[in-house]
């Protein structure tokens, strides 16, 4: 699989995962705390998945001395996917505090 098609997918991954967690961290505001935390379980495997390929197509293809082109492109992927992630981290935060003020 060549880096451009690996930078996209990435991209669309951390990016169908950010609307799950953007949509999880409305739900909590009104109270939909299952609901919110069903749109974390569907962000989850998105993400998984978006790790898995800067693992294996990326990472571990050039520590076994694979020349891969970096470009703007893998930047902005590995870069997307990292602040996915820590929105991740956030959202559940967040969620929790909702949680304790709307009790």
């Amino acid at each position: 699989m060549n880096t451009e098609k690996i930078a996209f997918d990435i991209i669309s991954l951390a990016g169908d995962a950010k609307a799950e967690l953007q949509a999880a961290l409305k739900l909590a505001h009104q109270g939909k705390f299952t609901e919110a935390q069903a749109q974390i379980d569907k962000a989850t495997p998105q993400l998984q998945k978006a790790h898995e390929l800067q693992t294996q197509e990326l990472l571990t293809r050039e520590a076994n001395g694979e020349k891969l082109s970096f470009n703007v492109l893998i930047s902005h992927a590995q870069d997307y996917l990292m602040t996915t992630y820590i929105l991740k981290d956030m959202v559940i935060e967040i969620i929790q505090l909702y949680s304790i003020i709307k009790k």
